[in-house]
């Protein structure tokens, strides 16, 4: 199935973009003519054609600042952000409940 989102020229951020759910969020993107950039905390083997990557780790507040500065320097902004990370073992309470490790 295809429908036109009106994404051409849109900028998004996909963490976790380099496999399974997040690479496919990607790949519409691009599609889509989306400017992608995508992160993972470490280079894949492969890396999606057409799209910006950054190796970091999105759940510490370097990893943030990283992906924030390769977003700025590479985009200029972002329109659409998708959070595709996986694995928390963040305590129930949702963004209350987290410290900056």
């Amino acid at each position: 199935m295809s429908f036109d989102l009106a994404l051409t020229g849109q900028r998004a951020l996909v963490t976790g973009g380099t496999r399974g759910v997040g690479a496919a969020v990607v790949a519409a993107f691009r599609e889509a003519g989306v400017r992608a950039i995508t992160t993972a905390r470490s280079v894949p083997d492969r890396r999606p054609e057409g799209v910006e990557f950054v190796a970091a780790d999105v759940s510490t507040s370097s990893g943030c600042a990283a992906v924030a500065g390769r977003v700025k320097e590479a985009l200029g902004g972002v329109d659409i952000i998708v959070n595709v990370v996986g694995g928390s073992t963040a305590p129930a309470g949702g963004f209350a409940a987290l410290g900056d490790p």
